[in-house]
């Protein structure tokens, strides 16, 4: 696929960046003009009629401009494909109460509400950090390994992009209200309910501004709370740099990816179950990358081209080793005939 693009860039420069401008105008017909996609659209088409390394950038970046432009188009396929009937409420808050219900005063509560009694200004800031930067940090971070490490951003992409089409698809087969939305309007279903930043309210209200009110006040996805995609942002990098990153950039990512599940459970936005779902995700969207690493890497080694007797090069797929060791059989046979 990736081979494909760049030779779109040598017959016209312009033409990989029309998915995005063709996106963004549609969005304008049907709706309104969108400030956020139209600056996608504008980036990525001078990410592509740049220089070499922003159009390998820009390359590299096709997984994550997909995953935007399909994470924007679920508020499109919502109305159309999820009833209310579908969306699990208090379902799914009675499975975390069996599951990881916490005994207060005589009562099982879930860690949501037991981590709500526990709420301070310091807690609040700590976890507002990574719900309201991880987006700044994902972009910086990839931009970074498509400039300096460019296998690393590569595997970033890839699990950022498995990880997402899973967690999409699990939003409309299995639609869920998040613990917000219960606590705040119980177990009823209402489809046109809005989204909310939850516990953040406490931080835009010391800030004396609406940072996190804006952002997940308009979120393409209300009842997508199974599972927390939040979990697996600080993994991508993590998982990807984990080998060749220095230590206090390892130390700090590890940091990152802890404080995240609990920001998550602590601010009302997920569930326990929430959590390890995602994690399960990267997981195995991780051990399919690597088994079909391997299986790539073994099926390079039998299309090696091999040196036949006569010195000339042969294109069998017959593997490297085993014209070796035919050369050592056949030298033997003829030493006995010597």
């Amino acid at each position: 696929m990736l081979a494909r693009v760049r030779a779109l860039f040598e017959r016209s420069p312009f033409l990989p960046s029309l998915p995005w401008i063709g996106y963004a105008a549609l969005v304008a017909a049907l709706d309104r003009p969108r400030v956020d996609l139209l600056l996608v659209a504008a980036v990525a088409t001078i990410a592509a009629c740049g220089g070499a390394r922003a159009r390998r950038c820009y390359v590299g970046a096709i997984p994550a401009l997909t995953l935007f432009v399909l994470y924007d188009a679920l508020r499109y396929l919502w109305p159309v494909s999820v009833s209310a009937s579908r969306v699990l409420g208090c379902e799914l808050r009675d499975v975390e109460l069996a599951l990881f219900g916490v005994g207060v005063h005589g009562a099982i509560v879930t860690p949501n509400e037991w981590l709500a009694g526990l709420a301070s200004p310091a807690l609040d800031l700590l976890c507002a950090l990574p719900y309201g930067a991880y987006l700044g940090i994902m972009a910086t971070q990839y931009t970074y390994l498509c400039v300096k490490k460019p296998a690393e951003a590569r595997r970033f992409a890839e699990l950022a992009l498995g990880t997402h089409l899973v967690g999409f698809a699990t939003y409309l087969l299995v639609p869920a209200a998040p613990p917000w939305y219960v606590a705040t309007h119980g177990c009823a279903i209402d489809l046109a309910a809005r989204g909310s930043p939850a516990a953040l309210t406490r931080v835009d209200a010391s800030l004396g501004y609406g940072y996190f009110a804006s952002l997940y006040g308009h979120g393409a996805v209300v009842f997508g709370a199974l599972p927390s995609l939040h979990v697996t942002y600080p993994l991508y990098g993590l998982i990807a740099t984990y080998r060749t990153a220095s230590a206090p950039s390892r130390a700090l990512q590890i940091a990152y990816a802890l404080v995240m599940p609990f920001a998550a459970i602590y601010l009302g936005h997920h569930y326990v179950i929430d959590v390890v779902l995602g994690l399960a995700y990267v997981a195995i969207v991780y051990s399919l990358s690597l088994a079909l690493g391997e299986a790539s890497t073994r099926q390079r080694a039998f299309d090696w081209p091999v040196a036949d007797l006569s010195g000339s090069q042969s294109t069998s797929p017959v593997p490297r080793w085993s014209a070796t060791k035919r050369l050592h059989t056949k030298s033997a046979s003829l030493r006995r005939f010597r």
